[in-house]
């Protein structure tokens, strides 16, 4: 754990968890050496795609399902260099763990990802990707104003919980 960073929608749900209850669809996790991910690759199958949306090293995602509890849970490895991550440390399940901090992630939603869906997508982009991502811009900005107006709010639900 001490050597991967949660990106996606684990960052979301750790950054935004104070204010709401987001469900979190798979793994998105950073690594810079592959070293230490290896017993991911080791027990489980896995394949090498490129990677089409975030940036990455290599321009290639390693792509993991896990069954857990009667479920394939999907993992998506990016090798990417901390330094340009942001990190924060925060406890999950007891745990402390790293993961793109509120600022990194709340740009990326607001600016970055539709960029770059709508540059390596062109016509086949999914209107569904931009409408999640609108929404996590919508959230990050509202809790971000609310950091400054100082006004506090109780969890809710959002589109994205089932």
């Amino acid at each position: 754990m001490k050597k991967i960073v949660f990106i996606g929608g684990i960052a979301d749900y750790i950054n935004l968890r104070k204010q709401y209850h987001l469900m979190v669809n798979d793994i998105d996790i950073a690594f810079e050496n592959e070293n230490d991910i290896a017993p991911f690759l080791n027990n489980y199958g896995y394949k090498k795609y490129r990677n089409r949306f975030y940036s990455s090293e290599e321009n290639e995602v390693i792509v993991v399902n896990i069954p857990i509890g009667g479920k394939s849970v999907h993992f998506d490895f990016f090798k990417k260099g901390f330094r340009h991550l942001e990190v924060e440390h925060s406890y999950l399940l007891g745990e402390k763990v790293m993961h793109a901090g509120f600022n990194r992630m709340r740009r990326f939603h607001n600016r970055e990802i539709g960029n770059q869906t709508s540059t390596m997508q062109r016509e086949r982009y999914e209107w569904k990707r931009l409408y999640k991502h609108s929404i996590k811009a919508s959230l990050y900005n509202a809790v971000y104003h609310d950091l400054f107006t100082k006004t506090e709010n109780v969890p809710l639900r959002c589109a994205l919980t089932r």
